[in-house]
């Protein structure tokens, strides 16, 4: 498994008008927590994948 480094600023949708990157464990602009910038990983034997599909396409 390949563990991202960078992380972004968990509340740059509010507070930011772009994603704010960084690799400490809070924003260096507004102090709030940093979160893993990496997608989650995906694998093509997932049991409960049909049901998030299925889900979305009824939220959508």
């Amino acid at each position: 498994m390949v563990k991202s480094d960078i992380r972004v600023c968990s509340a740059w949708r509010d507070e930011h008008d772009r994603p704010v990157y960084t690799l400490s464990d809070r924003c260096p602009e507004c102090g709030s927590n940093s979160e893993n910038s990496a997608p989650a990983p995906f694998n093509p034997n997932d049991p409960y994948g049909e049901y998030r599909r299925r889900a979305r396409r009824r939220n959508a």
